[in-house]
């Protein structure tokens, strides 16, 4: 068998120049230059490729003396012609540039561009294509494709032929619907975004579908697959790289489609639909954790903005995948960054109880299906039954989210967006202490003592987190109901004494509080005028003759004053005008009535008793009110009253209020926890010798939870505290990092 090859093969002097294989090829490649014009190449590649067919067909008779004859031996081929079409198409491959090929995909998508055109479809041209010449097919389409089939070059029903231009076909297909795609949808988000994709859908089977049909199923092979299912195979591939195509567009603006939720609404069941075709879930997972990174977890974006869109994805991760797996792989990152800003927990409770902040979290605690955080907060640990033989784990998330994220039968376990959020800290108690500390701040800035709104969120908010974690705040708004009352008792005591003038009524409310109950408030002490201090006194007595044997403790620099002043206008007119303030800005304007309406801030802080630097500040809001003006040098500040020959925009940068209203002192709060800590770290030590720093961190986790005061803090915290106590003497850390009792 071996000799007959031998035998077979033509004589090796034959040059490679004269194989018939290799002159079809420079036939067929001949000046294919890529200077030339593209319009010109495209229009000569038909009469190459028929040209090529002919030389193919010449002299068939002689294809089994050619030089690669032995071919049809060693391919078990019982066709010669079979063998001079795979050495000519060897030859062409190569000897052709890249360029053939990809001038081969220009005129694809030229004949796919032309083709769209006459069925009425016509796209929105860039400026490239504006100025490009109008391409018109001057050839017949039909002899293009039964020329290509001949060549086997065109040839999806048969793979292994070497059909090298069916990759480039589908190239071009690709690159036709991205563009198409990208032109339909890209930044239409809103209503006009509703059925975009099933528009999409049936613009590929009007337009995409009969071309590939004319162009795959042009020649009839019965060894091959039917047209039917040809059409059929390449529609599911149609499919799949429209959905890829949609989600890769879609990925790149995922973020703006979450910041426009719920108006984006419909591109959101869109893309959900694509993704249930292309599973291409993993693109829009890893573009939107990096637009996060970029656009979103940054010091310039605001607490309330970044919650506003975490919640936004947590409603459009749900459209995707109902079991939250996506939703714990995409907010990962923005549940550390909002766990690491300090005024996270107070943006998420303000929206929670605030209607002005128009949040979905106001109309959350509205809801009158809502659980307790306790049950919304799924945890499979916490099943009642026990597992039994047939248990099973739970599918991983890679699983989840490939397999079984697009499906509508899972189970939402965390239907509750207020669950999500708490769930970033993992505990309630630092919202129950924030809205507390809110509370506090609310109704003590409140004059009429109006609790009505209060009441209302707090009984919601009860629902939410709990009654008994809701028992302070219950018993603050109860002093407030309580004073009011008291207040009113008071006062009219006072209007029945005989001793009082008939126009003299009482001008002070007092806000009765049981301080155990309440967040630790300011205490800076103040000396009043004794105008003020007369009034306060009046109060004070007629509440300890009515509440025997208890007496009020006032908080000076707490509280509101309203005031009446007269003012002297630009145009030289006396105008009465009401002022509300703090006690300590009523207390110094107050004392320009006496010494003649001249002050110095050194006189000022020693009437009041409040520093120099906080007067300076104080006064800031009457000079900016042109109702006292600085006077006097640079080394020690004087003010007097106003007068009409002053400038009347005598204000200084340097004189400014920094009142900012805060009533509860959060630093107060966090020394009075750090003391509590101290008792027990040093009952610790005094009982156990020394301990580690993991030692005493869990056993105040265990002991101070129940107290008053939670323990919350972090080792690296308590460290920081330990090493205080370290610097105050109190404590003493060894060399293995022990902390022990210093002996006196």
């Amino acid at each position: 068998m071996a000799d007959a090859h031998i035998a077979s093969r033509p004589n090796s002097s034959c040059s490679y120049s004269s194989r018939h294989s290799t002159i079809g090829a420079k036939t067929f490649l001949f000046d294919w230059s890529q200077d030339e014009q593209l319009q010109e190449v495209l229009q000569s590649i038909p009469s190459r490729v028929h040209q090529l067919v002919q030389h193919f067909n010449h002299n068939p008779y002689l294809a089994a003396t050619e030089s690669r004859s032995i071919t049809i031996y060693l391919l078990g081929r019982d066709s010669p012609m079979e063998a001079r079409r795979i050495a000519l198409t060897a030859a062409v491959e190569e000897a052709a540039s890249s360029h053939v090929w990809s001038s081969f995909q220009a005129l694809f998508e030229k004949i796919l561009k032309v083709y769209i055109s006459t069925k009425g479809d016509v796209e929105e041209s860039d400026e490239e294509d504006n100025e490009e010449e109008a391409f018109t097919l001057d050839f017949n389409e039909e002899n293009l494709y039964r020329d290509l089939h001949t060549l086997q070059w065109l040839n999806p029903k048969n793979p292994a032929k070497s059909d090298i231009l069916t990759p480039i076909l589908e190239k071009a297909l690709y690159e036709t619907i991205h563009k198409h795609v990208s032109n339909k949808i890209s930044g239409i988000y809103d209503s006009n975004a509703e059925h975009l994709y099933v528009n999409l859908v049936s613009w590929k089977d009007i337009h995409v579908l009969p071309m590939l049909k004319k162009m795959l199923c042009c020649v009839q092979d019965d060894n091959d697959l039917t047209p039917m299912q040809l059409l059929e195979s390449y529609d599911q591939k149609l499919n799949h790289t429209l959905s890829e195509c949609y989600c890769s567009i879609r990925s790149d603006e995922i973020f703006d489609i979450i910041a426009d939720y719920p108006d984006s609404f419909p591109a959101v069941v869109d893309l959900q639909l694509a993704l249930s075709k292309a599973l291409k879930v993993s693109t829009i997972v890893n573009a939107l954790k990096k637009s996060f990174r970029k656009r979103l977890l940054h010091p310039g974006a605001q607490s309330g903005q970044i919650l506003q869109v975490y919640m936004n994805t947590i409603k459009v991760m749900r459209v995707f995948d109902p079991s939250d797996s996506l939703l714990d792989t995409v907010a990962e990152d923005v549940r550390v960054y909002l766990r690491g800003r300090s005024d996270t927990v107070r943006c998420i409770i303000t929206s929670l109880t605030d209607e002005q902040v128009e949040s979905d979290l106001y109309e959350e605690l509205q809801r009158h299906d809502a659980v307790p955080l306790e049950q919304a907060q799924y945890d499979s640990d916490d099943d009642d039954v026990p597992p039994d033989m047939n248990w099973n784990p739970a599918p991983s998330k890679y699983y989840q989210r490939i397999c079984g994220a697009m499906e509508s039968g899972n189970v939402d376990r965390n239907a509750d967006l207020l669950a999500m959020l708490v769930r970033i800290y993992g505990s309630n108690d630092l919202f129950v202490d924030e809205y507390r500390i809110m509370l506090a701040d609310k109704l003590l800035a409140s004059v009429d003592f109006d609790t009505d709104k209060e009441v209302r969120n707090l009984e919601l908010l009860k629902l939410r987190f709990g009654e008994i974690s809701m028992r302070q705040c219950e018993i603050m708004i109860k002093d407030m109901d309580d004073s009011k009352r008291i207040a009113s008792n008071i006062h009219s005591t006072m209007e029945g004494k005989s001793n009082r003038r008939k126009d003299e009524n009482p001008v002070v409310d007092a806000a009765i509080i049981s301080h155990i109950f309440w967040p630790p408030l300011q205490k800076e002490s103040m000396k009043n005028h004794p105008r003020i201090q007369a009034q306060l006194d009046e109060f004070s007595n007629e509440y300890a003759a009515y509440k025997k044997p208890r007496k009020l403790i006032w908080f000076q620099q707490l509280g509101s004053v309203q005031l009446e002043l007269e003012v002297i206008e630009p145009d030289g007119e006396i105008s009465t005008k009401e002022f509300t303030c703090s006690p300590l800005h009523a207390t110094l304007i107050s004392h320009f009535e006496d010494n003649d309406g001249y002050w110095t801030t050194k006189d000022l802080s020693n009437e009041t008793g409040v520093p120099e630097d906080i007067i300076r500040k104080r006064m800031g809001f009457w000079v900016n009110q042109n109702v006292v003006k600085i006077v006097g040098g640079k080394k020690v500040t004087t003010y007097e009253l106003a007068s009409y020959h002053d400038e009347q925009n005598n204000k200084f940068e340097d004189f400014y209020d920094e009142d900012d209203g805060i009533i509860v002192s959060l630093s107060g709060q966090e020394e009075e926890e750090w003391e509590a800590y101290e008792s027990y770290v040093v009952g610790m030590l005094a009982n156990l010798g020394q301990l580690p720093l993991e030692r005493i961190h869990n056993m105040l986790k265990t002991f101070v939870t129940g107290s008053e005061h939670k323990y919350n803090k972090t080792p690296q915290q308590l460290s920081i505290f330990l090493q205080k106590l370290c610097k105050d003497e109190k404590l003493e850390c060894g060399a293995d990092g022990t902390y022990k009792l210093i002996k006196r």
